[in-house]
């Protein structure tokens, strides 16, 4: 039997659309939850683990920004001299602060709330991919074989971890908001 090429292009599309379908159901997060318990589990907890070293890091920048406004704003006077330490942390703000401090203060503030939201934006987007997991997995039907035990244990350790994240997003939270108070303060 001879196929036409508008037959063939449309099995060829329709095949294209089922493969999309099927990789994006493959996706939904229950699905792999139901499917792929331990490696759902390992792969969130990788991200959250590099995720929460980005807040660490952010959190740490920010601090140190809102100290460097704090010294500006208690030492403000004409006889300010730059720091090499400043100069290598901030060197774009020390560089200009003698010659423009009014432009330096509201860089450095716009700055600072920016790095603000970024972490609080990163929080978010961390606390609710891990209250999003179900501490109790589905059951699966009962499958003979030693990989089972292995599997709840993997499944066990995981969720371990990840409640430690929750613990870490919860101080990250705290510093977070006073380093807020301390920025609207200034």
């Amino acid at each position: 039997m001879f196929l036409n090429s508008l037959t063939v292009k449309k099995l060829l599309l329709t095949a294209g659309l089922l493969i999309v379908l099927g990789s994006g159901v493959c996706q939904l997060p229950e699905l792999q939850d139901y499917l792929f318990p331990v490696n759902n589990l390992e792969s969130i907890s990788r991200q959250a683990r590099r995720e929460c070293s980005r807040i660490r890091d952010d959190l740490r920048t920010l601090n140190e920004r809102v100290d460097y406004l704090k010294w500006f704003q208690a030492h403000n006077g004409p006889d300010q001299r730059i720091s090499k330490d400043r100069l290598l942390a901030f060197p774009f703000s020390e560089a200009i602060r003698p010659l423009a401090p009014r432009y330096f203060w509201q860089t450095n503030i716009r700055l600072a709330h920016k790095n603000r939201l970024k972490v609080e934006r990163k929080l978010q987007y961390l606390q609710s991919r891990l209250n999003n997991i179900d501490p109790n997995p589905p059951a699966h039907p009962p499958q003979a074989g030693p990989a089972m035990p292995a599997k709840s244990a993997a499944v066990s350790g995981s969720m371990k971890q990840i409640q430690q994240f929750q613990n870490q997003l919860i101080d990250y939270k705290s510093n977070l908001m006073e380093l807020s108070k301390q920025l609207a303060w200034l």
